[in-house]
This record gives C-alpha cells, structure tokens and sequence, in this order.
C-alpha cells in the first residue's frame, strides 16, 4: 500500500503558518519535540481530508531545516508517502544516481498510530518521506 499520508510544512514560526493555512491552534492533535533533529513538530489532520498536515518548526541552529527557514521564511518541504516496507522501498533507490538518501528517523507519533519509521530521500527539487507504522 502506498497512498499520501501528510504533506510537511516547514516555518520559522508556527503562527506564520497557522495563519497561511487558516488553521486554528486548536486543530493541532499532537506537538512532537524532536530532538534527533531538532524540530518541533506539529501535527494536524483537516476534517474531511485524508492526508495530514505536519507543520515542522526548528528549534535552534542544529536544526535540519533551519536554514531553509531562514532562505524562505515557510514553505512545502517534503511529501509523505504511507508504505508498508521502508526497507524494500530503500533498496529500490539503492542504486538510483538521481536519488539521494537524507536518513532514516523512528519516532512515536501517537496522530499516526505509535511508533513510525520514516526514510527521507531527495531527487532534483522534491524530498520524500516514506512512513511505515510500526504497531507490533
């Protein structure tokens, strides 16, 4: 299965991007702080759409998106993808020269359903982020 699970968002401050999206704060299901890298993450499901919206704010310097911030201010940063084997997908891109792997995070999102694995991978102008919920 693969189907688009969330879009992230990145923004320098969180009432930026509420606002741009004309979200409520109170629509914020979970607030994640990440210290692997060091964001703050934000995360919101819309009535009546399936895919979330993750709203990722850096927390200091070490961030990884804190320079993206300071280059846009806010922007999309990467598109979600729902899987059920990160590690097949990895080996898909294994040998792929116009794919780049940025890194594989575990992290429990409750909004998700528990503990999640994630693979980041950039081609050209596009991250992606494959997710598989990991509930055994």
């Amino acid at each position: 299965m693969k189907k688009i699970h969330h879009v992230g968002i990145v923004s320098e401050k969180l009432d930026l991007a509420l606002n741009i999206l004309n979200i409520k704060k109170s629509q914020i299901l979970e607030i994640i702080n990440d210290d692997i890298q060091h964001n703050k993450l934000h995360f919101i499901q819309l009535e009546n759409n399936d895919p979330w919206i993750e709203i990722i704010i850096p927390k200091n310097s070490n961030s990884t998106v804190f320079n993206y911030t300071k280059k846009y201010k806010m922007g999309l940063h990467h598109m979600g993808i729902l899987c059920n084997n990160i590690k097949e997908i990895e080996s898909q891109f294994e040998k792929n020269t116009e794919v780049v792997k940025i890194g594989n995070y575990e992290l429990t999102v409750e909004s998700f359903g528990g503990k999640i694995s994630t693979l980041f991978i950039a081609t050209h102008n596009m991250i992606t982020e494959y997710v598989e919920i990991n509930n055994e």
